[in-house]
């Protein structure tokens, strides 16, 4: 695990500086405070700070191939490493370190681009054959690592994080009006965009190579569709899902460092967390997030796994009170870009706790996503039950499953049944299109319709030809949401600790086993993800295991609703919208006044405008040098 950066230029005798480098690193420290390293080559530079988690002595970067001809920095973990060391041992190659990663360098030498599909784990990979003199970035499947990259007239630039690629002065300096739509639209910045107008991430499943001056993309993996019928019974397909599971979380739990978890009253992260004792045969260290508010704080309801008998484990509570928005200043410099949510805030408050204890948790991240927990499923589900009913007898069945707060939903489960961008971010985000035209300022509407539309790999029509409405809404989730907002602020805020978060049900061979179980059986009975709740028949307590999904309850309309913090009070000041330009000053104190009064529920929509403004005092008006204190 660690931060990486670099350059490739189009000049093939250019030498990248390295100060410029050395910056670069410096601003990625936090992801790697135990060591650093550089390769400075003709034609490209790669550099890395290191958090040191497998081969803690001769597992420094970058890493080169017997013959030095190719140089390799990642961020992640390969799980799958000693397997695949014992076979490219087998095959005359020679290793010089135990580090996991340490196989890519072999593998591509043997593979080439298509290496890529052997390697089972999480990572951010930029690799220089200097054979070729070839650049390769490549990002995990389900872009659990982040990699972001600036093409430029001299070169590509890429890093971990943007503020990298910033602190080499070469990108930056404007935002994406499309970006900042995406955020109201979708409450997440959606990928390949960031903030910023010249910086892109590298989408999940895609490798980049740069050669000759040219920059192509392509993917190298894709989510199988859904199964259709099949001879096996639920009961079977739960038995063979239990192994996968275990599985997984048996080569999640592949460190040299203490492992621990974090730990909701929740069916996934119990699950991971009871799999991991059962394998280790011992208790591991956890974290909980608790609310002071008790309205949103599950942990009062529902009592943790660790609370009941044979399941005892240590455990270390997280809390996120009223005074917690003071964390977002430190919160936006880490993610990079806000969310409608605040979910930046808890991740960081977790992994701070975590941070006491262990360098590695586990999470049960992604479950929703594979096994369509999520409300909208639900939604959407219903909405296809009585598509045939008269309007009215609609709404009047519809009215009382509109969750509170989102009337664009009710618009929603009246509308046609085809899934498509808009209809997506309306069952996920704060705002349709009209609203969301009407709070921006005039100036940042008219550089909108000047801006070209979302590119091509936001909701591709190839991508969205399957031929259930579940299997088609699991992949908007799989490509918009579990990238860019789950994966984005659980890397950010457990890196701005110096944590390493891993996710058992991300492993792709989970994945497409998951892929293949027919969608009727996610959702019997009512119960969603019913197919995974029966393979943890004895794995995890009944009660826990039957729970339905609360989510995680961030008090975002408290926190909004006041007293604000003084810098969030400054910048949603009148002055301060008008000066930064993106915000009609009329409408947000309209919204906010609404919002106190208590008639409209707008917490998130009102983080997503401070989320904004903050994100441009820090990156556009301020020093991106640092941490906010």
């Amino acid at each position: 695990m660690c931060g990486i950066g670099g350059v490739a230029f189009v000049d093939p005798r250019r030498w990248a500086d390295q100060a410029t480098i050395d910056r670069m690193m410096a601003a990625l420290a936090h992801r790697g405070p135990d060591a650093d390293g550089c390769a400075r080559v003709a034609g490209a530079a790669l550099g890395t700070r290191r958090l040191a988690i497998v081969d803690l002595e001769t597992g420094d970067q970058p890493i080169t191939n017997e013959d030095g001809a190719v140089f390799l920095v990642c961020n992640g973990e390969i799980y799958n490493a000693p397997e695949l060391r014992a076979q490219l041992q087998r095959a005359g190659h020679r290793f010089r370190s135990r580090s996991d990663v340490e196989v890519i360098v072999h593998l591509y030498e043997d593979a080439g681009v298509e290496c890529l599909t052997r390697l089972r784990g999480m990572f951010a990979i930029a690799l220089w054959d200097a054979r070729r003199r070839r650049l390769m970035l490549a990002r995990d499947r389900f872009g659990i690592k982040p990699l972001v990259y600036a093409a430029r007239p001299e070169g590509v630039w890429f890093a971990s994080e943007a503020k990298a690629i910033l602190a080499a002065g070469v990108a930056g300096g404007e935002a994406d009006p499309r970006a900042i739509d995406d955020l109201f639209r979708f409450a997440f910045v959606a990928g390949p965009r960031t903030l910023f107008s010249n910086i892109r991430k590298l989408p999940p499943a895609h490798v980049a190579l740069y050669e000759d001056g040219r920059l192509s993309l392509r993917r190298y993996w894709a989510m199988p569709e859904a199964g259709g019928r099949s001879g096996a019974t639920a009961r079977e397909w739960a038995e063979a899902l239990r192994v996968k599971l275990e599985e997984s979380v048996r080569l999640h739990l592949r460190s040299d460092v203490p492992v621990g978890a974090w730990l909701s009253p929740g069916v996934d992260s119990s699950a991971v967390a009871s799999l991991a004792m059962r394998h280790l045969g011992r208790a591991l260290p956890t974290v909980t997030l608790a609310f002071e508010d008790p309205s949103v704080d599950e942990t009062r309801r529902f009592p943790t796994l660790d609370t009941y008998a044979g399941y005892e484990t240590p455990n270390r509570r997280a809390w996120c009170g009223a005074d917690s928005l003071a964390l977002l200043p430190r919160a936006v410099w880490h993610m990079e870009e806000p969310t409608a949510w605040g979910v930046e805030i808890p991740r960081m408050l977790l992994a701070e706790a975590a941070a006491r204890e262990v360098k590695v948790v586990l999470t049960g991240e992604g479950s929703d996503e594979i096994f369509g927990g999520y409300p909208h499923f639900r939604l959407e589900r219903i909405s296809r039950l009585v598509a045939t009913l008269p309007l009215a007898v609609r709404r009047a069945l519809l009215a009382p499953l509109v969750p509170a707060g989102r009337p664009m939903v009710s618009r929603l489960l009246l509308a046609p049944r085809a899934l498509t961008a808009e209809r997506y971010a309306r069952l996920v985000g704060p705002m349709h299109a009209d609203e969301r035209f009407r709070l921006f300022s005039p100036d940042l509407r008219r550089r909108l319709d000047a801006a070209p539309e979302a590119e091509a790999w936001v909701l591709p029509p190839e991508r969205m030809r399957s031929r259930h409405w579940f299997d088609r809404l699991r992949r908007c989730d799989l490509e918009l949401r579990l990238p860019d907002l789950i994966n984005h602020s659980l890397d950010r805020g457990a890196m701005a600790y110096g944590v390493e978060a891993r996710v058992p049900f991300l492993d792709h061979e989970l994945v497409e086993f998951v892929g293949r179980i027919p969608a009727g059986l996610n959702a019997r009975g009512g119960m969603e993800k019913s197919i995974l709740r029966e393979a943890l028949r004895g794995v995890v307590p009944d009660e826990i295991r039957r729970r339905r999904k609360a989510g995680m309850g961030v008090p975002y309309e408290a926190w909004m609703a006041g007293p604000l913090p003084a810098f969030a009070e400054d910048l949603l000041s009148e002055r301060r919208l008008r000066d930064k330009g993106y915000f009609d000053p009329g409408a947000v104190q309209r919204l906010r006044r609404e919002q106190r009064e208590g008639r409209r529920r707008l917490g998130a929509l009102l983080m997503a405008v401070l989320g904004v403004q903050l994100w441009d005092e820090t990156f556009l008006h301020g020093s991106r040098a640092a941490a906010p204190s």
